[in-house]
């Protein structure tokens, strides 16, 4: 792939895109950003100011998942997509500065995106992904419930049915459902698509930052991944920095508790069987698929 492919960085919100976008920018890469609490872009240019959810909504309402050909929606909606990511697109373009990250020409980051790859494959013709997955049961007991909130309902066929069904303690299972279905689905699709050319991706997955003797090995893929010009030897400065900041689940916690706020799901799994059940069976793909 040329210099010139743009990366997109998504994932399900509270997986730790912050904290990749932070690696990325050490790493020489440079990101447009709209928001600097979150590094994301907002998408502001898009439908009058409403960005992502009402461009990823309609195309939710036809294909109900992230495994889908942008060939194969509606003509109208193909049409919409398209010149909605293209206004993004211009005005991040203006935005934009010489990467030093020799195989990116610059990135952008919000964790729905992942719900819209097809559409950016579509829009920019080359294109890198990195796919940032953390374990569904945490995010299944984190406080950060925006993609339930936002999009359950568009995500499936039966879709209100789906949610009435999981009531009481047992909403739990939305998020994992959801973590589940999103994140393996669109594995297949990047394992379908990726040609080396066009389109490559990098799976990361948050835990393997956290763990001592995976991290300098994870930052060093993402700095090939990207081009980094970072020596082996400057990596291995940076892995060793520690683990501050995690991404927004981590406000308000100091540097040393960051990895305690991985594994929390143990304890309330471990006290109601029914729910356990409930979630790993609805979860079972997604686990499966990222270990």
């Amino acid at each position: 792939m040329s210099s010139a492919s743009r990366l997109l960085v998504g994932g399900s919100d509270g997986s730790g895109t912050r904290s990749v976008v932070k690696l990325l920018q050490q790493l020489g890469t440079h990101m447009v950003i709209d928001d600097m609490g979150t590094y994301d872009v907002h998408g502001q240019e898009m439908v009058g100011g409403k960005g992502w959810p009402d461009v990823v909504r309609p195309v939710l309402d036809e294909v109900h998942n992230a495994d889908y050909e942008f060939g194969s929606l509606s003509d109208g909606t193909k049409a919409f997509v398209r010149a909605e990511l293209g206004k993004m697109n211009a005005a991040h373009e203006r935005k934009k500065r010489p990467s030093a990250a020799g195989g990116v020409d610059y990135g952008i980051k919000a964790p729905v995106s992942m719900l819209l790859v097809p559409g950016f494959r579509e829009i920019w013709g080359q294109m890198r992904f990195i796919h940032v997955v953390r374990d569904g049961r945490d995010i299944a007991f984190s406080g950060n419930q925006s993609p339930v909130n936002k999009f359950y309902r568009n995500s499936y066929a039966d879709g209100e049915a789906q949610y009435q069904r999981w009531e009481g303690r047992l909403d739990k299972v939305r998020p994992m459902q959801l973590w589940s279905d999103w994140n393996a689905d669109l594995l297949d699709w990047e394992r379908r698509n990726a040609d080396g050319e066009t389109f490559d991706f990098l799976v990361l997955r948050l835990e393997d930052l956290l763990d001592p003797e995976e991290r300098y090995a994870q930052m060093a893929r993402v700095a090939d991944f990207v081009g980094s010009p970072k020596t082996r030897e400057q990596i291995c400065c940076l892995s060793r920095e520690g683990v501050k900041d995690m991404g927004s689940h981590t406000h308000g916690n100091k540097p040393s508790d960051v990895t305690k706020r991985y594994g929390k799901w143990h304890d309330p799994l471990s006290r109601d069987p029914e729910l356990s059940e409930a979630l790993h069976r609805e979860g079972r793909k997604g686990l499966d698929a990222f270990g």
